[in-house]
Formats: structure tokens, sequence, C-alpha cells
């Protein structure tokens, strides 16, 4: 996916972009510290099951082995926490429908203010005139506004934050502290990496997908060819 307008966003109310960062993943403890690492866990327990020669090295053919029969207990023993910014209400309630082997924390506006509220607007990358493009961020910007201005007058006459905030559009950003499994992740990957699976959370899912392989990529490679740039 080509980003062709996001110079069009830069300057609208609130807008912030897509961010995702890794905070921290399982690692070896005590005595195991040196047998294995944080990649080659999943190979390295799944020794107790398969014959192995029980080198690190080996651990990796281990971790393809365990892809290849589609044997992923094993990668359960990997934990990833993630910061996610930059993502909508809308997005949100799609990904909480993956309920096993993850976890949220979200920014609540019930105890914070709705009315600090930033945006994520829509990227429109399939419309090739510019100028539509340009009327279609303004209209969702106005909204935006709007929405702020609106909250903050309920809330002046006395309305709780809760339902104060049920008039704000569904593209205010939504960060979160992310915890997930490797299996879990996997799952994520496997729905979400796909061309059809809706812009935003493909957009999520590439950035997370980028770190991963970064720091343990036999466990994610099979996944190669349905990644894309963003």
């Amino acid at each position: 996916m080509v980003d062709r307008w996001k110079s069009l966003r830069k300057n609208l109310y609130r807008n912030v972009e897509p961010f995702v960062e890794l905070v921290g993943m399982t690692q070896p403890f005590g005595r195991f510290v040196g047998l294995c690492t944080t990649e080659t866990l999943p190979g390295f327990t799944a020794r107790q099951s398969h014959e192995s020669k029980g080198t690190q090295e080996d651990d990796f053919r281990m971790n393809q082995l365990l892809i290849d029969k589609k044997h992923f207990t094993p990668f359960e023993s990997v934990a990833f926490t993630f910061l996610v910014s930059g993502i909508t209400k809308s997005l949100q309630n799609q990904w909480v429908r993956q309920r096993i082997g993850v976890g949220w924390t979200y920014r609540s506006t019930r105890f914070v203010s709705a009315g600090q509220n930033e945006f994520v607007y829509c990227t429109y990358d399939y419309i090739d005139d510019e100028e539509k493009v340009k009327k279609l961020l303004f209209c969702d910007q106005d909204h935006a506004m709007k929405a702020v201005e609106d909250y903050e007058v309920k809330r002046k006459l006395g309305a709780s934050k809760q339902d104060s905030r049920k008039i704000m559009p569904v593209f205010w950003n939504t960060p979160c502290y992310f915890y997930c499994n490797a299996r879990s992740l996997r799952y994520l990957f496997t729905l979400r990496l796909e061309k059809d699976a809706e812009w935003e959370i493909r957009r999520m899912t590439n950035l997370m997908f980028k770190i991963v392989m970064k720091e343990t990529p036999s466990l994610f490679r099979d996944f190669l060819d349905k990644r894309e740039e963003f």
C-alpha cells in the first residue's frame, strides 16, 4: 500500500499517524540463559517431543518444522508487549474479536477526558483525485472539531465523561499496550496481512510484523510474501 495522500493529513486537526513499538518480550532465565534465546524457545521446548540434536542451530530447524506441521503450541512460550498508537476506535472493535492468547490496556475515556482526543484520518488511497481527497479529509476534520466542541458543551452541562464521549466519531485515536504470544500473533498475521483485510488493521499488523521480523524472524518468515510497506 502506497500512502500517497499522507502529506494531505499532516496539518489536519489533531492528526496522529500509526506507530508501533516493542516494549518487551520473553527472555530465558536462570540456567537456561545461554542454552536458548527468545527466538529459539519454541524449538528448544519442542525437544521434549521431537528428535533433536540439542543445539541452538537445530532449534531453528525445529522452529521451521513446527510451522510446517502446524504444531504451534510451543510458540506460546514467546510473549510480546507492544505499544500501539494511531489506531481508531473502529480498529479496536475489530481487533478485540481475537480473544485467545492476547490482552490489551487501552486509553479509557471513561477516566480521561475525550476532549483531548487525537484523530486517525482515512488514507483514501483508492481515490485518484487529489481535490476529492482534500474535500473528504476536510469533512472528517469538521466532524472531529465539532465532536470535541460538543463534548465540552455536554461536560459543562453536567454529563459524565462516559456519556459525553458517545458523540465522538469512531476515528478517534485509541492507543494501547498489546500483550500477545507468538502463536496468537501468527493467527493475527494470518487474518490481517491479507490484501482483503480492512486497510487500517492491515497497516497496523504490517508495522508489528516488521518489528518481530527483526527480533525473531524464524517464527514468522513464512508470512513474508504477504508483507507490505507502509
